[in-house]
C-alpha cells in the first residue's frame, strides 16, 4: 500500500483518460492544464494554486471529460476572485459552446 509522507505536498492523480468532445479518449496529461494556465497568466504562484486545486478535485477519477476540466478551471478562478481571468480562459477556448459550458458530472469509469 502506498502512503504519502506528511511532508509531501503532491497530489496522487488516478485519472488515466480524458474523454474529448468528439467522444475519443486520450491519455490524461496534467501538463496540459499547466500550459493552458501559462497562456492565461504568468503569475507562477497563482498558476500553482489553481493547478493544485483543479487536480485535487479530479484526483480520484479514472476518466474525466475535457468540458469538466475546463469548467473546473473556470469555477476555481471565480472562487479565487479572478473573474477576469475566468472570462479570458473561457475566451481562450472558443470551440466550447454555451451548452457545453454548463457544469457536467465527473466521469468515473473503471477502465
Amino acid at each position: 500500500m502506498n502512503k504519502q509522507k506528511p511532508q509531501q505536498s503532491h497530489i496522487q492523480i488516478t485519472v488515466r483518460f480524458v474523454e474529448k468532445k468528439n467522444g475519443k479518449k486520450a491519455v490524461f496529461d496534467a501538463r496540459k492544464i499547466l500550459r493552458s494556465l501559462n497562456h492565461l497568466t504568468h503569475d507562477d504562484r497563482l498558476i500553482r494554486r489553481i493547478n493544485a486545486l483543479v487536480l485535487a478535485q479530479i484526483a480520484g477519477y479514472a476518466q474525466i471529460d475535457t468540458a469538466t476540466i475546463r469548467q473546473l478551471i473556470i469555477s476555481t478562478l471565480v472562487q479565487l476572485d479572478h473573474p477576469e481571468l475566468a472570462k479570458r480562459y473561457d475566451e481562450y477556448h472558443p470551440s466550447v459552446t454555451k451548452k457545453d459550458a454548463q457544469f457536467k458530472q465527473l466521469s468515473f469509469f473503471n477502465l
